[in-house]
């Protein structure tokens, strides 16, 4: 008797493949949730977009230039309403569009620093103030040390750390999108040619996409409810922020794609349910 005739050994075959099947789901959900949130060019602009980043970031940048105005003598007037949140945003913006196409990671604050010499012309002849008041070498010192500020809360922290790694990947799971998803497909046809009934085919699918849907969403679930998101804690509340709600979003993803599995799985099980009374009949 051939050894495909053999129940016991097909079985044991089509539940290995429903495993293999169920894990070829989940790594494709993992991987299509982080293709179209982390390594997707707009992700970051838009989650940045439906947070309170740029306001909370002009604060800071406020906060901090009112330190070194102080040392130097400038009224507190001076920087209240000084920094502009639409070149906050264009900096901001072109900073992260040469992250995603693999550019070094500069920030050009010529547009800050020109805004800067110009508000302080402006004070010192407001303020009637010489030469003695303000040197040009000290305008200078102030412009670099408030530059330097700027500059650094426009960086995003760990970027230029992790770019040339994120850009390698960022290829890379295009090809292993592309390879999970030959291998489901290659699979979902293996259990409709080698299987007479049809209804078999369609449950052993069923427990594939199941399955890989309950642990897709098992995972988010797990997070949320521990808390882990909400204890990550970096010095700058804009960035800590921002980075709390890039990860709430990639596993707010996973609990759609997790659903969608299960709605799938569902469907399958009614389907199979009528092609077996079908088949009996």
């Amino acid at each position: 008797m051939s050894i495909l005739n053999n129940q016991k050994f097909t079985t044991a075959m089509y539940l290995i493949l429903s495993f293999i099947l169920g894990l070829c789901v989940f790594f494709c959900s993992i991987l299509f949730s982080l293709r179209f949130t982390v390594f997707s060019p707009s992700y970051l602009t838009d989650t940045i977009n439906s947070t309170d980043y740029y306001k909370d970031l002009c604060g800071e940048i406020t906060d901090d230039l009112l330190n070194i105005g102080d040392a130097s003598g400038l009224d507190k007037s001076f920087f209240e309403d000084f920094v502009d949140e639409v070149l906050v945003r264009k900096d901001v913006q072109y900073y992260i569009d040469d992250f995603y196409a693999g550019k070094k990671l500069e920030v050009n604050s010529s547009d800050f620093q020109k805004s800067l010499r110009t508000a302080l012309d402006r004070y010192i002849n407001q303020k009637s103030l010489t030469a003695e008041d303000f040197s040009e070498k000290s305008i200078n010192e102030f412009v670099k040390e408030a530059d330097e500020i700027y500059v650094s809360h426009i960086e995003l922290t760990y970027f230029s750390q992790i770019q040339k790694a994120f850009l390698s990947y960022s290829f890379k799971i295009n090809i292993y999108i592309g390879i999970t998803l030959a291998v489901t497909i290659a699979v979902i046809l293996l259990f409709f040619f080698t299987n007479k009934w049809k209804h078999i085919a369609v449950r052993y699918i069923y427990y594939a996409t199941a399955s890989a849907g309950l642990v897709t969403l098992i995972i988010p679930v797990v997070v949320f409810f521990s808390g882990i998101i909400s204890k990550i804690t970096i010095i700058s509340r804009s960035l800590n922020d921002l980075y709390t709600a890039c990860l709430s979003s990639v596993f707010t993803t996973l609990i759609f794609i997790g659903g969608a599995l299960i709605a799938i799985s569902g469907f399958l099980l009614v389907l199979h349910s009528k092609m077996r009374k079908n088949a009996l009949n």
